[in-house]
């Protein structure tokens, strides 16, 4: 029986006011970011491709027996490519275009015009 009151026993939650805080590093933003996590896996037309690969099982591979689902994914993947190059073109310009996500050339460039103040 006291073996089951110490396994039951919880620990009380923290009180957040009694913790102090303690700044490991400046809070302040640096002028500069990286561009090692710009990099990102991209899986494009996933849909197209499983039912594509779903009707050619069905058929045993016969490519003439399923001339849509490829037809369907090749479209979807050239349309993939248009838009892939279109923003590396424009990434590769250094346009900037409010409200999409920017790549780390661009946000340097951003951070470059609004530089943080050097605080010690």
């Amino acid at each position: 029986m006291r073996m089951a009151s110490v396994l039951l026993r919880t620990r009380k939650p923290q009180n957040e006011a009694n913790v102090p805080f303690q700044e490991v590093l400046p809070l302040k933003l640096k002028n500069h970011v990286s561009g090692k996590t710009d990099k990102t896996s991209d899986v494009a037309c996933l849909q197209e491709m499983a039912v594509m690969f779903s009707c050619l099982k069905t058929n045993d591979f016969n490519e003439s027996l399923c001339a849509k689902e490829v037809g369907n994914f090749q479209r979807c993947y050239k349309v993939y490519l248009d838009k892939k190059t279109a923003k590396k073109e424009t990434s590769s310009k250094g346009v900037l275009v409010a409200g999409k996500d920017l790549n780390y050339k661009q946000l340097n460039k951003v951070l470059k015009k609004y530089p943080t103040s050097a605080q010690n």
